[in-house]
């Protein structure tokens, strides 16, 4: 977890905003920095109960280099978000060396610019079903038996 003054953690509230703003998609639940029990945890996630998009901060050329060794990475069956992104300030990552179906966003010091939009992946949900959980019991939401007949 970033500190909170940092240029990551700065980062990671401006992708959670441009989130939110995305009203195709209509994401009403997003995550920052949600440290849980699934294989990958990102920086910003969010979701509008049908799809799902993850978004990776990056601050130097060497933390994407190291991003391609998480285990999330080189195990994809543990992976989350239907739409993956990378978030960088300009010209950290280079558009060609993304992984497939991969999208890239820059940050040019006022704003968010969609370089390559992701293309949807289908996901083994296991680790987003994580995220939500950890999101309820974090929000007082206790165990309990939904009747909603």
């Amino acid at each position: 977890m970033s500190r909170t003054n940092s240029l990551h953690y700065n980062l990671c509230q401006e992708a959670a905003r441009w989130l939110k703003k995305q009203r195709f998609a209509g994401y009403k639940y997003i995550a920052v920095e949600l440290v849980c029990i699934a294989a990958e945890n990102p920086d910003v996630w969010g979701t509008n109960g049908c799809v799902s998009t993850m978004i990776e901060v990056k601050t130097s050329r060497s933390d994407f280099l190291r991003d391609k060794e998480k285990f999330c990475r080189t195990h994809q069956e543990h992976a989350i978000g239907n739409y993956r992104y990378y978030l960088c300030p300009e010209g950290i990552i280079n558009p060609t060396e993304l992984p497939e179906n991969w999208g890239l966003l820059y940050w040019n010091g006022k704003e968010i610019k969609l370089i390559v939009a992701a293309s949807k992946i289908q996901v083994n949900n296991t680790g987003e079903l994580a995220i939500l959980c950890s999101i309820m019991r974090r929000e007082g939401i206790k165990p309990q038996v939904f009747n909603y007949r």
